[in-house]
């Protein structure tokens, strides 16, 4: 007895052990981690470029000097639009307005102009996005391969766009949150974040499939089993519908964001036809810009094509009921492969990639050897700063 009561005494007295930290304050803190030593490698990166033009007559910028010039191309477009609106020419209706309308409100209580309110917004949405793909991943595959494709979107070789005034972590954070949502069940904020997403960005439209073939299955395939919920789907398209509207109305023409993709030489190819016409493009000097950014995409696409493959076969394929995500990678990859834009095929589809997300649940499913791991990130990090600095020269090789 008197063992017993000295247990029970020593064990009131024994300090609690501590909390686990929830799975969202996990989330939030892989994504501030990642953001803070990727921030800081894209000041580096941008210091170095710099150098050589510090010995010269024109001295080297300071830090503030550099950030702001990370807004080149479309970032320009956005901040224009944000602080003009669309009346300035047929080409920048084709920019879909979330972006600009959240600029133009930041820019009411940020210092400093438009720009800075771009980098707010879209590094913001960047923590964001890490942390729900963190989430996701984690549901799915468990946390390490969560914290690994956490990393390996940053270090994606055009991940600093996600960090740029672009509107790239704003799609992804809203793309990658319906799909959790949907996953857990979560339905009309499925919908609202698909809304917002379609607002963001056309393809956003792709996001009613997966989601819808996500509801079916969690009905176990039974349309007797389909609920009032299932009306949630039919908040995706209402982003392009608004902005459709207010074409009508502002602009004369409901498609008037469409005819806008006119100016820049946008058009569809039978499905996957661009990708072999930018392999086509690839010409006989290995560095000149039109044979870089050819390589650059059709390599992009074949590397995330092989990878959508290993997600249906092999030790890293996804179970059946994770085939939402397959389908969302498939229908992303098969569009950036029939788009073809001014004259260059697939351009910026190297970018695009980073919204296939089963291709970084994939790959980060295959880090898990150490070996590996390091590989992908001393390769995915090496090309980011290269191609950082190309987009700093003005170079349209990643536009």
């Amino acid at each position: 007895m008197p063992a017993l009561m000295e247990a029970g005494l020593s064990a009131a007295h024994r300090p609690a052990e501590p909390e686990q930290p929830g799975p969202w304050r996990t989330a939030a803190r892989a994504a501030l981690i990642v953001w803070v030593v990727f921030t800081v490698m894209h000041l580096a990166v941008s210091a170095l470029a710099w150098l050589p033009r510090g010995g010269g007559d024109t001295p080297a910028p300071d830090v503030w000097t550099t950030v702001l010039g990370w807004n080149n191309w479309d970032a320009g477009h956005y901040v224009t639009i944000a602080e003009r609106g669309y009346r300035l020419g047929p080409g920048f209706p084709a920019f879909f307005p979330l972006f600009p309308l959240l600029v133009r409100a930041v820019n009411v209580v940020a210092p400093g102009d438009g720009v800075v309110a771009a980098l707010i917004v879209a590094n913001a949405a960047a923590i964001g996005a890490l942390a729900v793909l963190h989430r996701l991943a984690d549901h799915e595959f468990g946390p390490r391969v969560a914290q690994r494709v956490t990393w390996y979107l940053a270090a994606f070789p055009m991940g600093f766009f996600l960090f740029i005034g672009y509107n790239e972590s704003l799609f992804l954070l809203l793309a990658v949150g319906a799909l959790y949502a949907g996953r857990r069940g979560h339905w009309w904020l499925a919908g609202a974040l698909g809304a917002l997403s379609s607002a963001t960005r056309l393809f956003g439209l792709l996001l009613v499939l997966p989601l819808a073939v996500e509801y079916l299955r969690q009905a176990g395939w039974q349309p007797r089993r389909i609920r009032a919920d299932v009306l949630g789907l039919a908040l995706v398209p209402l982003g392009v519908v608004a902005y459709s509207v207010y074409c009508a109305v502002e602009l004369g023409s409901p498609l008037a964001f469409s005819i806008a993709q006119d100016q820049w030489g946008r058009q569809y190819t039978f499905p996957g036809g661009a990708w072999f016409t930018a392999v086509g493009q690839i010409g006989d000097d290995p560095l000149s810009p039109g044979t870089l950014g050819a390589l650059v995409d059709a390599g992009t696409m074949l590397v995330a094509v092989l990878l959508l493959i290993l997600t249906t076969v092999g030790p890293w394929k996804f179970r059946r009921d994770q085939m939402y995500l397959v389908v969302q990678t498939g229908l992303t990859l098969l569009m950036l492969m029939s788009t073809e834009v001014g004259g260059r095929s697939m351009q910026s589809a190297a970018r695009y990639a980073m919204e296939a997300v089963a291709v970084l649940l994939v790959l980060a499913r295959i880090g898990s050897h150490p070996m590996t791991d390091r590989a992908v990130l001393v390769t995915g990090v090496s090309l980011h700063a290269v191609f950082l600095v190309i987009f700093m020269s003005g170079t349209f090789l990643v536009a």
